[in-house]
């Protein structure tokens, strides 16, 4: 009897684990660091959510990552990309990151596929490098 019951609670995987989303979320910091060693553009993956995104400090309570570039280019701008869980589904966003707050410049269709969603992350990182490199 034991058995079953411990077999059972261990094949019921939550919505979390079953969609990837878990999964997906743990591989983005070793993604982050090796698009930054294969390219060197000065991205750097923050470990703790901003205070708030677009002055809502609830939001950013919600906040699955957020990816730095600082442009040596342009010193004045810090630009980042980051995701906030909302709905089953990672609402992503281009910002200025200032003093551990967000403002968006940028919104990104959430994303809801976290299988293979390594691609989507790709993207984001390319686009984040080009965002950040164009003038106010």
């Amino acid at each position: 009897m034991k058995t079953s019951i411990h077999t059972r609670h261990i094949s019921e995987k939550t919505w979390e684990e079953e969609s990837g989303f878990l999964s997906f979320l743990s591989k983005v910091p070793a993604e982050v660091q090796r698009f930054e060693e294969s390219f060197r553009m000065g991205l750097r993956y923050l470990h703790l959510p901003p205070e708030a995104i677009d002055g809502d400090e609830q939001r950013a309570q919600n906040t699955a990552f957020v990816v730095v570039r600082k442009n040596r280019l342009l010193p004045e701008r810090d630009y980042c990309l980051y995701a906030v869980f909302e709905d089953r589904s990672l609402k992503a966003g281009y910002g200025i990151y200032r003093d551990n707050r967000i403002t968006t410049v940028k919104e990104i269709a959430p994303l809801t596929q976290f299988k293979k969603a390594e691609q989507t992350l790709y993207g984001w990182l390319r686009e984040l490098l080009k965002i950040s490199c164009e003038k106010p």
